[in-house]
């Protein structure tokens, strides 16, 4: 609302001009003038504009921010207490250590995020002013760099999200908080693999199923509503507040994987299993994750034996019916683990 009234305000805030014409009445001799104000730009406006639309982006990715440090903080929380009862307000407290100790780690990475907002949103009023051009070659180097800042905005997001996660429970500042993040990452790639496919898979399927279930209630309800003729608009609004509310309330169990699959990377780097420096993971938590990687890994070994033995010919083929497990065991590794 804020924002939309000093829309306004910069929207008026021009020069107040006169402007005249004379209105001609047909069949008749008499003629008026009619006076109407209008107001013209100044030659910093754009300036004026820019700088209000980059407050926009920026406003709301630190909001965003916020809302996903603060929910990080509650999971480190629990991750990394051993004594789980002792956890007590972990919302309450995550919210409290963003605003008390990490305003400037979010306040930097969502500016991040909104320069390069502002950058593509300049592209796109750049590339509707010369969507008449007869320049192919401008054309396709706009769109071009409008889909590499698209692919940036995407990987600084990641980036962003995982860095507010490692300062969450490190207490870092953002870019030794990127550094020591974009390590783990790439040091975990076939994990990070695995639990992005399959945590998006499953979001995905809850939002699809809540949107079906919500869509299906509506058109059984008003569907029996003798007085209402016309059912699909209703529907589809439903249905459309429907995923809006599933994407808030899933979006905190998205953040939630991330962050455990962080608080993992970490574990697994600064302790061994050995005696004082226990895991603080379950025993069930690891298995999962060391299998889904063995499952990938052994997936892609079984499509490359076939591709190779289509290559060979069908002598080959015999061989590459024996496979490894797609799921190990992991009862037999010599790795103590912590209580539950």
């Amino acid at each position: 609302g804020l924002w939309c009234f000093v829309s306004g305000y910069i929207y008026t805030s021009g020069t107040a001009m006169d402007l005249t014409f004379e209105r001609v009445y047909t069949n008749t001799d008499y003629n008026d003038n009619i006076t109407m104000i209008y107001y013209q730009d100044n030659d910093y406006i754009m300036y004026v504009w820019l700088y209000h639309l980059f407050g926009l982006y920026w406003g709301t990715e630190f909001l965003l921010a916020c809302h996903e440090m603060a929910i990080a903080g509650a999971f480190v929380q629990f991750y990394w207490t051993r004594d789980k009862s002792k956890v007590h307000f972990p919302v309450v407290r995550g919210i409290w250590w963003v605003f008390r100790y990490h305003l400037g780690t979010v306040a930097f990475g969502s500016c991040i995020i909104a320069i390069i907002q502002l950058i593509r949103t300049i592209l796109a009023y750049i590339q509707n002013k010369t969507k008449d051009s007869s320049s192919e070659v401008v054309k396709y180097l706009l769109m071009c760099l409008q889909c590499c800042l698209w692919c940036f905005e995407k990987v600084m997001k990641f980036i962003n999200r995982n860095a507010y996660i490692y300062t969450a429970f490190k207490g870092t500042n953002f870019c030794s908080s990127c550094k020591k993040v974009f390590g783990l990452l790439m040091s975990n790639l076939v994990r990070v693999g695995v639990i992005n496919c399959v945590g998006s898979f499953i979001l995905f399927m809850g939002k699809f199923l809540v949107v079906i279930i919500t869509g299906c209630l509506g058109y059984f309800m008003m569907n029996k509503d003798e007085d209402l003729y016309y059912w699909a608009i209703p529907v589809l609004i439903a249905a459309i507040f429907a995923f809006a509310v599933a994407h808030t309330f899933f979006s905190v169990y998205e953040i939630g994987i991330d962050t455990i699959f962080v608080c993992f990377a970490e574990d697994e780097t600064i302790n061994d299993g050995t005696a004082g420096r226990e895991y603080y993971m379950s025993k069930n938590l690891m298995q999962w994750v060391d299998n889904s990687g063995e499952a990938l890994k052994n997936l892609k070994k079984k499509k490359g034996q076939q591709k190779a033995a289509k290559k060979a010919g069908p002598a080959a083929e015999v061989g590459s019916k024996q496979t490894d497990a797609m799921y190990p065991s992991l009862e037999n590794e010599n790795m103590e683990m912590s209580p539950k």
